[in-house]
């Protein structure tokens, strides 16, 4: 497959995973994208499973927002897709994102077949869930770098019928991993800075941490974890890794301009530290976002699927 353009991929499925109150949507959802002719060639078992975390700071972004040019490619290899819908800053903070994040993981575990048996009237399993790999960039990576433990920590505290299969294999591109070393000012400089760097928007933005100014700002973690820092030492993944973490390939993008690609070296070390198997792509000249932009944004004569992407892809396919 050449992958030429990223035109968006309508999801075959959307399930409702968890209720919210008071939410226009009525809560958090899953898409889900199938191969052609899944039913026959599911077999016994289903077919495997790549779970697709968007990026966005925690702020802003949708279950859409990730590389439709990889989710045709995983569905061109037999491989499902799904991609997860969660809450954000200012609504929640990052633990009840990380919740519900793994709530979305015990859906797909535990629920997803049975939704899709109804939704296409067969009693076959479509998915075989014990075969799981992840992708996110940015906020999404470190989002994978979370669920992976929080995985691992629900199977330690929940009996052995409710354990959940870890994920196999990780895709994490230019992720945030040491909270307390980027975006780590106190709240009190949202209302110092924002005033001054942004004088015609500061009546509409002095309760909301816009994206973009809470970074200009570097308060974003601050408004993410609740709290000023020091941030807990739960909430930094460097800190989450164990030796029975699931493998994992990083992409570090050397132009990174929005996170240290610095951050990406400290997971690649950390992981090896542990005995994690971790493969790190160090991409020449790539900005942040580089693996979840389509083609046509990234540079003339530049091609990162080629180049990078698709090792990577194939790598995590290969551990399913």
């Amino acid at each position: 497959m050449t992958v030429s353009a990223q035109e968006t991929v309508t999801p075959h499925h959307r399930f409702l995973y968890k209720p919210v109150e008071k939410c226009e949507t009525d809560g958090c959802h899953i898409d889900v994208w199938l191969p052609e002719n899944v039913e026959a060639s599911s077999g016994d078992a289903g077919i495997p499973l790549a779970v697709m975390i968007h990026g966005g700071a925690f702020t802003m972004g949708s279950s859409m927002d990730i590389p439709f040019n990889q989710v045709q490619y995983y569905l061109d290899h037999g491989v499902a897709v799904v991609s997860l819908e969660y809450r954000m800053v200012p609504h929640v903070i990052h633990t009840e994102i990380r919740q519900d994040l793994l709530d979305a993981y015990k859906f797909i575990q535990q629920d997803l077949n049975s939704k899709l048996s109804d939704a296409r009237q067969t009693n076959q399993p479509i998915v075989d869930v014990k075969r799981c790999i992840a992708f996110g960039g940015s906020a999404g990576a470190t989002s994978c770098l979370c669920l992976a433990a929080d995985i691992e920590t629900h199977n330690i505290h929940s009996p052995t019928a409710a354990a959940l299969s870890q994920l196999k294999a990780m895709i994490c591109a230019y992720p945030l991993t040491d909270p307390n070393n980027h975006f780590a000012q106190p709240k009190e400089v949202w209302a110092e800075k924002v005033p001054k760097m942004f004088a015609g928007d500061w009546e509409l933005v002095r309760d909301f941490p816009v994206t973009g100014k809470a970074m200009a700002t570097q308060t974003l973690n601050s408004f993410l974890y609740g709290t000023n820092p020091p941030y807990s030492p739960s909430n930094t993944p460097l800190n989450l890794i164990t030796p029975t973490y699931p493998p994992t390939y990083i992409l570090a993008a050397l132009a990174d301009e929005l996170i240290p690609v610095e951050h990406s070296f400290l997971l690649y070390d950390k992981l090896r530290e542990h005995g994690v198997e971790a493969l790190m792509a160090k991409v020449e000249g790539a900005a942040h976002g580089f693996a979840e932009r389509p083609p046509a944004d990234w540079p003339e004569g530049v091609d990162y699927w080629r180049d990078v992407i698709r090792e990577a892809v194939d790598w995590a396919v290969a551990k399913l």
